[in-house]
């Protein structure tokens, strides 16, 4: 080969080693569609999602790139807002949420309480015997706490797990951090134990605090 040939083969290779290396530094062409698609889903379920149930609504079906989308609109979400953010949280969850300490501002606003006393009760006993199973949680309760705990699953205030061949609940960073509580279980106990939980709602949710009765 020519002394000629080779240079322009070496310029040729050149080119395309450059040309890889900004393919490989360029951020991610994420679909608009599919990133509205979470944005929706998000900002509608009022809880957090899992990666399947956002893998349904964008339609994006490889989990590591939807894992990738996720931690794109997470900086692009939290870059740009100062009380909104987009949040990871055990499971991996994703929450479009606001920030903590912006809590009691919104509640002035809101409309409903975001759980039932009925709910906040059930939720009590898991604070202070957690963890809990639900046989436990039936025979304090009653059969109503099955639709108590598929709430509290749904809005991410408790996690379940298996043991044996039931399940024990247990509280969420989530759910301590909507009520201003410790992460700490036993901090926890100690917290609600000061005020009770159905009390520490109403006092978030900027409404008169009443007493905790036992059905």
């Amino acid at each position: 080969m020519s002394s000629a040939a080779l240079e322009l083969e070496g310029t040729h290779i050149a080119q395309q080693q450059e040309e890889n290396k900004q393919h490989e530094e360029a951020p991610p062409n994420f679909s608009k569609e599919a990133q509205a698609r979470i944005e929706v889903a998000l900002y509608a379920s009022g809880r957090p999602l899992s990666l399947e149930e956002l893998s349904k609504a964008s339609r994006i079906s490889s989990k590591k790139r939807l894992v990738e989308m996720m931690r794109d609109l997470a900086g692009k979400i939290n870059g740009t807002f100062s009380a909104i953010e987009l949040k990871e949280v055990d499971g991996p969850l994703y929450s479009l949420q606001l920030k903590p300490e912006f809590n009691a501002i919104a509640k002035r606003f809101a409309t409903k309480p975001l759980l039932s006393v009925g709910t906040l009760r059930t939720l009590s006993y898991v604070v202070y015997l957690q963890p809990v199973g639900t046989n436990e949680l039936v025979q304090r309760r009653g059969s109503q706490i099955y639709t108590h705990l598929k709430e509290l699953l749904e809005i991410g205030f408790v996690r379940a797990e298996r043991r044996g061949r039931g399940r024990v609940f247990t509280t969420t960073d989530l759910f301590a951090d909507y009520f201003g509580l410790s992460h700490d279980p036993e901090q926890q106990r100690k917290q609600v134990a000061n005020q009770g939980l159905v009390s520490k709602a109403q006092k978030v949710e900027q409404k008169p605090a009443a007493p905790i009765t036992q059905n």
